[in-house]
């Protein structure tokens, strides 16, 4: 387990008033997790433009170098944009760079026009590879540093979430519904605390999701969430549901953003009071662990 753990948002559709930073539709975390005297840093998807990444990094004075790994948690433009320049940017050969298997295949709409909505050209594969990229693809939880991982793929439990039928994707020469497999988020574990769950935008579901950690480690509690919850045009009766979830699960604090949508956020608040913060660029998030507890 991780001594502490602190979470910067590097890239979010909103910046606070005073700042050198950049606001676009995306996501982007740095994630530091300190163990024995030791710091690994890695950041959970890149947003959607490689401009707007550096610039936020250099107003907080983090260096590309400085990073170890990158996680993708879906293959979503603004999630994944620039994903071969960010790794091209650490200077490093065999850079890991973690995902799902699936997250390279075709992935788009046609409403109101044909549009990809996927991985963009210059973030493929090869694309990645060639920048020094070693990349990853599993669909298992996979481990990223010593009390970090991704959850790996998300079972589908709730019949309330999902990511609808507008997305569409490629099966042998045939279109079909894309439910968005790759969709995951990754867990970082602090020395009794618990478990700090972050995700990118929750395509499969927020409750799905925590439902998959608490599976994955049913002895340890949440202790936040933090991420995107894509309710940003959610009916009234998911919003409930995925507050009443969320309250199940208990975590001590909730921060959300990007693809959530305000009414979700007032819900939030509401529900959580002082528990509850809404994301922007520069926000900090630290859990400092209990060094007397396993």
């Amino acid at each position: 387990m991780l001594d502490s753990l602190e979470i910067i948002t590097l890239v979010e559709d909103s910046v606070p008033m005073h700042g050198p930073f950049v606001g676009e539709h995306g996501l982007s975390f740095l994630i530091s997790g300190k163990r024995n005297g030791k710091e690994v840093r890695g950041l959970l998807d890149v947003g959607q433009s490689p401009e707007v990444l550096s610039h936020n990094m250099k107003g907080l004075g983090i260096s590309p170098g400085s990073i170890d790994f990158l996680a993708l948690s879906h293959c979503h433009y603004d999630h994944t944009g620039g994903a071969a320049t960010f790794v091209a940017s650490t200077g490093k050969k065999n850079f890991p760079v973690v995902a799902h298997p699936a997250i390279f295949r075709s992935h788009f709409k046609a409403d109101p026009v044909l549009t990809s909505k996927g991985i963009q050209t210059g973030d493929e594969l090869e694309a990645i590879e060639k920048a020094g990229g070693r990349v990853f693809l599993s669909s298992d939880p996979f481990p990223l540093a010593e009390g970090i991982a991704t959850t790996g793929e998300i079972p589908r439990e709730t019949d309330f979430e999902g990511p609808g039928k507008a997305f569409l994707t490629l099966q042998d020469g045939k279109v079909a519904v894309d439910t968005l497999p790759d969709d995951m988020g990754i867990t970082a574990r602090v020395r009794g605390k618990g478990i700090v769950v972050i995700a990118g935008c929750s395509h499969s579901g927020i409750v799905n999701i925590l439902r998959r950690v608490q599976s994955l480690y049913p002895e340890e509690p949440i202790e936040g969430v933090i991420g995107g919850l894509h309710l940003v045009n959610a009916t009234e009766e998911k919003m409930e549901k995925t507050l009443e979830g969320i309250r199940e699960v208990s975590p001590r604090w909730v921060a959300a953003g990007h693809c959530t949508g305000f009414p979700m956020q007032v819900k939030l608040s509401l529900s959580l009071g002082s528990a509850f913060s809404p994301l922007c660029v520069g926000k900090k998030f630290v859990v400092q662990g209990d060094p007397g507890k396993e």
